[in-house]
């Protein structure tokens, strides 16, 4: 089984790398760990050295993206020692890039972490986590952590998981 995991520096994606390292996997599961730094826009800025100011900072946006899928890697690698585990840092928009891994390495799930922003969230996806599960060529679960306030949901107060098939 081939299985990208998406994240960048958030609580959510946290959450995904503990579902997985919580979880039992096959002997043969592959993971990909995978984080996408978008582009600066500097159309607001006037400014020279704009060009080396946007690689400066990218750079550095780089290392931290390698830095958080190094220890992503390191903690599934604890938990899951006969997995197989690659790291994949891209530049580009996330949504594309994700999609794009999937594609190119043939995934059989990703798992991606995302928030609401409504009381009652499993209506309302984050922007990223949508358009992958709705483009995405293979399964895509959704993960989030505990919700932190009572709600009239049904899942209330219970870890959220969605599966979406395509």
């Amino acid at each position: 089984m081939k299985v990208i995991v998406a994240i960048d520096d958030s609580p959510y994606s946290k959450k995904v790398l503990e579902t997985i390292a919580e979880r039992k996997w096959p002997a043969d599961t592959a993971f990909k760990i995978m984080s996408v730094v978008e582009p600066i826009r500097w159309s607001e800025i006037d400014n020279e050295n704009w060009g080396e100011l946007e690689k400066t900072a990218f750079e550095r946006r780089e290392k931290h993206a390698s830095k958080i899928c190094a220890e992503g890697k390191e903690l599934i690698e604890r938990k899951h020692p006969n997995c197989v585990i690659h790291v994949d840092v891209r530049k580009g928009n996330p949504r594309d890039k994700i999609i794009e891994a999937a594609v190119e390495w043939m995934a059989d799930k990703i798992l991606i972490g995302a928030h609401g922003h409504d009381l009652c969230d499993r209506f309302v996806w984050g922007g990223v986590s949508k358009a992958v599960a709705v483009k995405a060529p293979c399964s895509v679960e959704i993960v989030r952590p505990k919700a932190k306030h009572p709600t009239t949901c049904e899942t209330k107060g219970k870890d959220k998981a969605k599966a979406i098939a395509p």
